[in-house]
């Protein structure tokens, strides 16, 4: 399972400080009551400073505050951190296979002078929204 997650709202997921999930990536699993509009971004690793939720207004995209994380059994939004890294490590996966399919697919018309792989990775994610 995933040990991080920084979550900016609308603009992509770092999983384990080094896997990057863009919003548009982010697979048809993800509900957006986990992270509401309310929410400019979600931290969760063990970098310096504080875990924390930042909230925003959504009018106006002013920062409101901040709530504290200090468990994985801890709410944002409609589930919590522990949820929301067990989704990271999941996409994460699916990302990876479908990456990988997609490289394989273009290795072999390569070596057989065909070309049956599809444009990208994403359309070999059964998973992609």
């Amino acid at each position: 399972m995933a040990t991080q997650i920084v979550i900016q709202n609308g603009d992509n997921i770092l999983v384990d400080n080094s896997f990057l999930i863009s919003w548009a990536d982010k697979g048809n699993a993800w509900q957006d009551a986990w992270c509401p509009n309310t929410v400019h971004a979600v931290i969760w690793n063990n970098l310096s400073g504080q875990n924390e939720i930042q909230s925003k207004d959504p009018a106006t995209g002013n920062m409101t505050g901040n709530t504290d994380l200090n468990a994985t059994s801890d709410a944002v939004g409609s589930t919590t951190i522990a949820a929301l890294l067990t989704w990271a490590e999941t996409r994460k996966s699916q990302i990876e296979a479908a990456i990988s399919a997609h490289l394989d697919a273009e290795a072999d018309d390569e070596a057989n002078g065909t070309n049956n792989a599809l444009a990208n990775w994403m359309a070999y994610d059964s998973n992609y929204s």
